[in-house]
């Protein structure tokens, strides 16, 4: 019997010729693995830096890490899921389990750890496979388009949640309104927070819609309309988290919190910065970082997901062919739409 053929989304090397849909065997699984037919897979920052080369990858490999599916296959050892269940999964497929971050539940911090979509191949293709104990049941009450987010609000969840702390009645800025910020907002206005989100005039459109997912306020950086209210608001923020991943904005956040105010970087720049510490160090300012998520985080994700608290569905502002894959990050790189989901399935 020949081997099962699928199309998939690879980046085989440096530049920007070496991506492109190719055919390429189906993956097989072990023992501990799934097989998942992809639904949906979200474009992701991180995808575009891998096909910018501005993040490593093991080339050649298939990208995309933000999917929703259905178990198409089991392996011998799995008994938590079976053909048909609708799944979605952490993205760290390999890591030692010996270390001190893995014996901690810290994955993402592994020195061994490749990730899907950048390290082992991911999901911008029709069937991808992972380790079944980084598989997780998608509430019943979710679309699997929604679910398709959930990856980038476990991140959030680890970056709101576990790396930081917003409680009832803080103020807290949110630099950036992008799907990232957008879920940020969402999940420290559950957590008691009052938000007010910062952007350029380019962010119009996603200023509008953080208003309408709960808001308080919003200011346009460059706006000379809104020149005096972002100073007004210069140091009365607890926490700061910094989601657009541009340098001018880390100082904006630095600018706009309290003393000793919480300063969280969530964004990736994607190259060194300039970043005035001095400042942060005489505002006594507490900064941490967050990278990507962890276990816990997938738990908390999909809570936030199946309570209503969190709502996703204005953030897919497009869903494409596979096929369609240009036009996807062309959208996605140029911020004309929220989160792009590519679909295999469609022709």
């Amino acid at each position: 019997m020949g081997e099962y053929r699928m199309k998939a989304l690879l980046k085989k090397g440096p530049g920007l010729d070496n991506v492109g849909l190719e055919e390429i065997a189906q993956p097989m699984i072990n023992d501990e693995e799934i097989k998942v037919k992809v639904h949906a897979t979200g474009i992701c920052g991180t995808d575009i830096h891998i096909v910018l080369d501005e993040y490593p990858a093991d080339y050649p490999v298939v990208m995309g890490h933000e999917y929703s599916g259905i178990v198409e296959e089991v392996g011998g050892n799995v008994s938590a899921f079976k053909k048909g269940d609708r799944v979605v999964s952490h993205t760290a497929a390999v890591t030692c389990g010996q270390c001190y971050y893995c014996r901690h539940g810290l994955l993402m911090l592994c020195e061994e750890r490749k990730s899907i979509g950048s390290g082992v191949n991911g999901a911008f293709a029709e069937y991808v496979k992972v380790p079944a104990r980084l598989a997780y049941n998608i509430p019943e009450n979710i679309s699997l388009d929604e679910a398709a987010l959930s990856e980038p609000l476990a991140c959030v969840v680890r970056s709101v949640i576990e790396r930081a702390t917003v409680k009832a009645g803080d103020r807290v800025v949110v630099a950036g309104p992008g799907t990232i910020g957008l879920l940020v907002l969402q999940v420290a206005r559950a957590s008691g927070g009052d938000i007010v989100v910062v952007g350029t005039s380019k962010d119009k459109a996603r200023l509008e819609l953080a208003t309408e997912l709960g808001a308080i306020d919003t200011v346009i950086v460059d706006d000379p309309k809104d020149k005096d209210k972002l100073v007004s608001l210069m140091g009365t923020f607890d926490v700061a988290f910094e989601c657009s991943g541009a340098a001018p904005s880390a100082d904006n956040c630095l600018q706009l919190l309290k003393k000793t105010g919480l300063y969280v970087q969530v964004g990736l720049y994607g190259k060194k910065i300039e970043f005035d510490h001095d400042l942060a160090l005489m505002k006594e300012i507490n900064m941490t970082n967050s990278y990507a998520s962890e276990p816990t985080s997938w738990v908390t994700a999909l809570q936030l997901l199946e309570s209503g608290k969190v709502n996703v569905r204005p953030l897919i502002s497009n869903k494409l062919s596979l096929d369609d894959w240009k036009k996807g990050f062309d959208i996605a790189i140029n911020k004309e739409g929220y989160k792009v989901l590519l679909d295999p399935s469609v022709k």
